[in-house]
C-alpha cells in the first residue's frame, strides 16, 4: 500500500462515485466525495450485478452487504408475444448474477468508503473542474487536490466543462422502474430463478426478482408509445400486451420512475490530473445490465493505475496508462448494449429469429457477455489490496 497521502476529490456519490471513493482510499489516498443532493440517494429500483461487479464488491470490501439475502439466478429468459419461449440460458455457477435494490448496493458502497476514511459532504454540487485537479461549486467555491473524479452522471458537468465530450445522445427507448411486493406464487414453479424478459412488439416487460419480499419490474417502451409510458402506469395497457402478468402488473403503485437511455462517448477519460468515469465518460442502455459494473470496474482500475503514485506531476501519465488499459472493454460492452437494444424495432417473428440464432451462435454469445465474465483490474488474488 502506498504510504503517501495524496488527496483525490470525487464528484458524485452514486455507485461509481463511492467504488472508486473506497478503492482509492484503500490504497492510502485521502478522499473526499462531493454529492449535490442533501443525502446518498439511489436513483431506479434493482440492479443487476454480474461477477465482474461482484468481484470488484468483494476487492473492495462491499459485497456482504450489497448481496445480503439478495436473488440469485440461474437461468435469463427471453419470451416472445406468445409467452413462447425464445431463449433460457443458464447461469453457470462461476459467473454469478445478483440482483439487490439500488439503495442497499449504495449503502454497502458508504459503508466501506467510511471504514475506508472517506469523507462524504452532501448538499454540494459541482458545476465544473479544471485540469488542475479543481473542482468547481455552485457556492462559488474552488477546492484543489492532487485528483480529481467526475463520477456525476450523464449531463456531467465535469466532462462539459473539460470539453471531453464527442457524443451524448438518448435513445428512443425509456423504462418506467418499480418494485412490488413479492407473493410466494407470483411465478411458477418451473420458473423459478429465472430473470424473464418479455417482449410484445415494441414493449417489453423485465421481471426480476431482487429478494423474498420484493420484485423489481421494468417497463420498456419507445419515447413516443406515450400511453405505454404514462405515470400513473396504465395498468390495464400493460396486461393486455402481457396478460400472463397481469397479476404483477396490477401491483403497481404510485412509485414509478420514467427516464430514456444515454449514450456518452469522449474524446478522452482525463484532462490533465482530472478524470472522468461511470455515465460521465461511458453511459450505456441497460441492456446487458453493466452500467453500474462498468462504472465500479473503471473506479477500481483506476484506484489501481494510481497505486503507489508519490508525486501528482505523476498523475497525468497514470491517468492516460489506465484509459489505454481499460477503454476497449467498456466501449465494447457499450457498442453490444447499443446493439442489443436495436432488436426492439423488429418484427415479433423476426426479432424472435434473430434472437434465437445469434445467442446459439459461440462467438456471439462470447461478445455479449465478454464484460460480465472479465476479471477487472485489481480483483486478482495477486493483485488484491489488504483491506
Amino acid at each position: 500500500m502506498a504510504t503517501s497521502k495524496l488527496k483525490a476529490i470525487i464528484a458524485g456519490g452514486g455507485i461509481g462515485g463511492l467504488a472508486t471513493a473506497a478503492a482509492l482510499a484503500q490504497r492510502g489516498w485521502n478522499v473526499t466525495v462531493y454529492e449535490r443532493q442533501n443525502e446518498l440517494r439511489a436513483n431506479g429500483s434493482g440492479i443487476y450485478i454480474w461477477e465482474n461487479g461482484l468481484r470488484v464488491l468483494e476487492a473492495i470490501g462491499a459485497y456482504d452487504d450489497a448481496v445480503r439475502d439478495s436473488f440469485r439466478g440461474t437461468h435469463f429468459e427471453q419470451r416472445d408475444n406468445a409467452n413462447q419461449i425464445i431463449e433460457s440460458a443458464p447461469i453457470p455457477s462461476d459467473r454469478r448474477l445478483i440482483t439487490t435494490h439500488r439503495k442497499q448496493l449504495l449503502a454497502a458502497l458508504r459503508d466501506a468508503c467510511l471504514r475506508s476514511g472517506v469523507t462524504i459532504q452532501t448538499s454540494a454540487e459541482v458545476v465544473g473542474a479544471t485540469p488542475r485537479g479543481e473542482l468547481q461549486f455552485a457556492t462559488g467555491e474552488t477546492v484543489r487536490a492532487d485528483l480529481a473524479v467526475g463520477v456525476d452522471g450523464v449531463w456531467s458537468k465535469v466532462r462539459q466543462t473539460l470539453g471531453l465530450e464527442t457524443l451524448h445522445e438518448q435513445t428512443v427507448e425509456g423504462a418506467l422502474r418499480t418494485t412490488i411486493a413479492a407473493h410466494p406464487d407470483d411465478i411458477p414453479a418451473k420458473d423459478a430463478g429465472k430473470y424473464i424478459e418479455n417482449w410484445n412488439g415494441m414493449r417489453r416487460l423485465l421481471i426480476t426478482p431482487v429478494n423474498r419480499e420484493s420484485t423489481y419490474l421494468a417497463l420498456t417502451c419507445p419515447v413516443h408509445d406515450v400511453e405505454a409510458r404514462a405515470i400513473p402506469v396504465n395498468k390495464q395497457l400493460w396486461a393486455e400486451t402481457f396478460p400472463e402478468w397481469a397479476h404483477l402488473i396490477e401491483r403497481i403503485g404510485a412509485d414509478v420512475s420514467w427516464g430514456v437511455y444515454s449514450v456518452t462517448k469522449c474524446r478522452a477519460w482525463s484532462s490533465g490530473r482530472t478524470a472522468i468515469l461511470g455515465d460521465a465518460a461511458h453511459a450505456q442502455p441497460p441492456n446487458l445490465g453493466q452500467g453500474g459494473g462498468m462504472a465500479m470496474q473503471n473506479g477500481l482500475a483506476l484506484a489501481c493505475a494510481l497505486e503507489g503514485i508519490g508525486s501528482a506531476r505523476d498523475i497525468p501519465d497514470a491517468l492516460e496508462a489506465w484509459e489505454q488499459r481499460e477503454r476497449e472493454l467498456i466501449e465494447h460492452c457499450q457498442k453490444w448494449s447499443c446493439l442489443y437494444g436495436e432488436v426492439t424495432f423488429l418484427p415479433d417473428s423476426v426479432r424472435t429469429t434473430v434472437i434465437k440464432a445469434a445467442m446459439a451462435d459461440p462467438w456471439v454469445a462470447g461478445q455479449v457477455f465478454r464484460a460480465a465474465n472479465h476479471s477487472p483490474t485489481g480483483t486478482l488474488a495477486e493483485a488484491a489490496v489488504t483491506i
